[in-house]
């Protein structure tokens, strides 16, 4: 690869990696260079003029890559301001995976189709902006909106879940701010009723899409983030996932993850084999309250089938009405990609 790039242009896409960014030209001749070791197999570009090495790129998660994508094309275009999407990761919103790739922008003029798919403009005729460590992007209010009135039912719960999560808004705050915004805008009964759903106390995309799809079967929806007693060592107890309390007793969910495994955030430094010993010895503590403990995963989560079952099997009561934006015959939802 260095004969192919130059070991000047080459010290400069591992600089710019690890700046979190990808690399943008900086000349006529210099996008030459980066077109052409694109055209060579050197190098991939994930976007309009950014450049990234292959293998680098490939080493990061989704979420790390929509991230790199959104600061260089800020860097390049400093005038654009993001919306949508690439807004609520901007504000460390749960957005999910299939929502990334393209880049949302909000423009006040007439939007013009463009060849370029990746970069989708909307026009928003008062996006109230601000700036998020040197992004330009529409205000959090009108990106929890534009959001939640656009994408499916499980995507929007998490990124409604996250808004109450991670900011210090209110449910009534977005109210108020989404009573400001035209009626008449696509989707608004939408956006309001969803957030109507939403619940800060879910501490990840996964348990706010795992609460959705509970929803969308019809069964009891649970208490959040429950504190379960520790009767052995008479200690501070330990949260669960999801908690129902039923007349024949009470049942504790639980999501399993390989982040609270692997992530250095969630492990505290500890290796797999020591996280292990200590979720082993947390569920022996749950144990001792008699109540029922149900594990799933992310993947028996998006098998609808699977975890219907699961929530059947350990008596979770079905049955209730499915909230109208849950339904999984309303076109928006039936766009969700796998």
């Amino acid at each position: 690869m260095g004969r192919g790039l130059g070991r000047d242009l080459i010290a400069r896409l591992h600089e710019d990696h690890r700046n979190g960014r990808c690399t943008t030209p900086t000349s006529a001749s210099d996008a030459h260079r980066l077109r052409n070791a694109v055209r060579a197999g050197y190098l991939i570009s994930p976007g309009p003029q950014l450049y990234a090495i292959p293998m680098l790129w490939s080493e990061l998660k989704p979420s790390e890559r929509e991230a790199m994508r959104i600061r260089s094309l800020a860097t390049l275009h400093p005038q654009w301001v993001f919306s949508h999407y690439s807004a609520a990761m901007v504000y460390g919103l749960s957005v999910s995976h299939a929502l990334l790739g393209t880049i949302h922008l909000a423009t006040k003029s007439k939007v013009r189709p463009r060849k370029d798919a990746s970069v989708v403009r909307h026009l928003i005729t008062s996006p109230g902006t601000t700036t998020v460590g040197n992004i330009r992007v529409t205000s959090l209010e009108r990106t929890v909106f534009d959001c939640l009135r656009t994408c499916d039912f499980r995507s929007a719960l998490a990124i409604a879940d996250s808004a109450l999560h991670v900011h210090k808004l209110g449910a009534d705050d977005y109210f108020t701010a989404f009573r400001t915004f035209s009626r008449s805008s696509r989707g608004w009964q939408r956006a309001y009723d969803i957030m109507l759903l939403a619940d800060g106390r879910s501490e990840s995309g996964g348990e706010s899409i795992a609460r959705a799809v509970m929803l969308e079967l019809g069964f009891m929806p649970p208490q959040l983030q429950k504190e379960a007693p520790n009767l052995v060592d008479q200690g501070v107890g330990y949260r669960v996932d999801f908690y129902w309390s039923l007349p024949d007793g009470e049942i504790y969910g639980e999501l399993d993850g390989r982040e609270k495994y692997t992530n250095p955030a969630m492990t505290g430094g500890r290796d797999a084999v020591a996280v292990l010993a200590d979720e082993r010895l947390r569920e022996s503590r749950l144990s001792a309250t008699a109540a029922k403990i149900m594990r799933f995963s992310y993947a028996d989560v998006v098998n609808t089938k699977r975890f219907a079952h699961i929530l059947k099997t350990f008596g979770i009561p079905n049955g209730y009405a499915v909230p109208a934006v849950a339904d999984p015959n309303d076109p928006i939802n039936q766009q969700r990609r796998a």
